[in-house]
């Protein structure tokens, strides 16, 4: 038995090294590409849809504004325009799908939207020092922060459209949620992936491909700031990579049986003992984006290449990562 549990550790090792080494080269990668910054959101995107369409639903007073204490005052045209556009996503499977007049049509929404964007500071919690002090004596107000957990309902960047894997039907692994966390200086983008479709398509077990619940989230890491003098751009660089395995039937003992569990069980199993954290002693540059809608629920973004990302705030109890 001691034997067979030295054997297990050796091998979680060397797929720990290679991973890392995987991990160093898609670094470099990244930084080479310049991939923009939008974010996919589930398959489920028209359950997110019935979800949040009730807070968007028009007032019966045509005149009257939707306002709650603390937040920002959104205009009933608003609410229609976001509701306009979260139907457009769900029409075009989260934008993948859309031809191009629909994303013509997503963009003339967004520039009306942006007309009435009610946060005049949505990067305010990215400022450094200086411009937070300078900032202390303005303007108290409560207001909309780009702080918090994200998950993307739209976008029509090619870079993110392009990870779909459901028309490979043999895809290694399938694309599940893509999200968002921003907690101030670091913005992390975080992609799920989950076993395989045609895994449940075959008569037997795939070895190592888990079950349909485990998950590899995969998290580029980014360093983020902004300035009071243009508060709506935010400048990013590159900082780093994670990869957390998450299983189903987890199992914290350490005995050698669960350690071949946790090797069967594949990426989620293998990750999920030993998560990966990759951080370099530099940043580079990483890109930049525009906000150009924020309100408490509701964020659309502009990637510095001209592509569109449409997100929804995770609310406490529906967080995914």
């Amino acid at each position: 038995q001691h034997q067979l549990q030295h054997y297990f550790l050796f091998a979680l090792d060397e797929m720990k090294a290679i991973t890392v080494s995987y991990l160093s080269v898609a670094l470099l990668l990244l930084h080479l590409v310049q991939p923009s910054l939008s974010f996919v959101p589930s398959n489920t995107c028209t359950s997110i849809r019935h979800k949040l369409l009730p807070q968007f639903a028009t007032t019966n007073d045509a005149s009257a504004d939707v306002s709650t204490p603390g937040m920002p005052v959104i205009s009933e045209e608003a609410m229609r325009l976001k509701d306009e556009l979260l139907a457009l996503a769900v029409s075009t499977q989260r934008g993948f799908k859309a031809s191009r007049e629909e994303k013509q049509r997503a963009k003339s929404i967004v520039e009306k939207l942006a007309m009435l964007n009610p946060t005049a500071e949505p990067a305010a919690s990215y400022y450094d020092d200086a411009d937070k002090n300078s900032n202390a004596d303005g303007d108290s107000r409560s207001t909309s922060d780009l702080s918090g957990k994200w998950t993307l309902i739209y976008t029509d960047a090619p870079d993110i459209t392009s990870l779909d894997t459901s028309n490979n039907p043999l895809a290694t692994s399938k694309l599940g949620r893509i999200g968002q966390e921003c907690a101030p200086p670091y913005i992390k983008n975080v992609i799920e992936w989950k076993r395989p479709d045609i895994a449940k398509s075959l008569p037997f077990q795939l070895p190592f491909s888990g079950s349909d619940d485990d998950r590899v989230l995969q998290k580029v890491v980014t360093e983020a700031s902004a300035k009071s003098s243009d508060p709506l751009t935010v400048d990013l660089k590159i900082a780093g990579l994670e990869l957390v395995g998450d299983r189903a039937d987890e199992d914290n003992d350490n005995d050698s049986a669960n350690m071949l569990s946790r090797i069967q069980a594949g990426p989620a199993g293998i990750i999920g003992s030993t998560p990966l954290e990759l951080r370099g002693f530099l940043t580079a540059p990483f890109g930049r984006f525009k906000v150009k809608y924020l309100d408490d629920e509701f964020r659309i973004i502009e990637t510095y290449q001209g592509f569109l990302a449409c997100n929804v705030r995770q609310m406490p109890g529906e967080e995914w990562f």
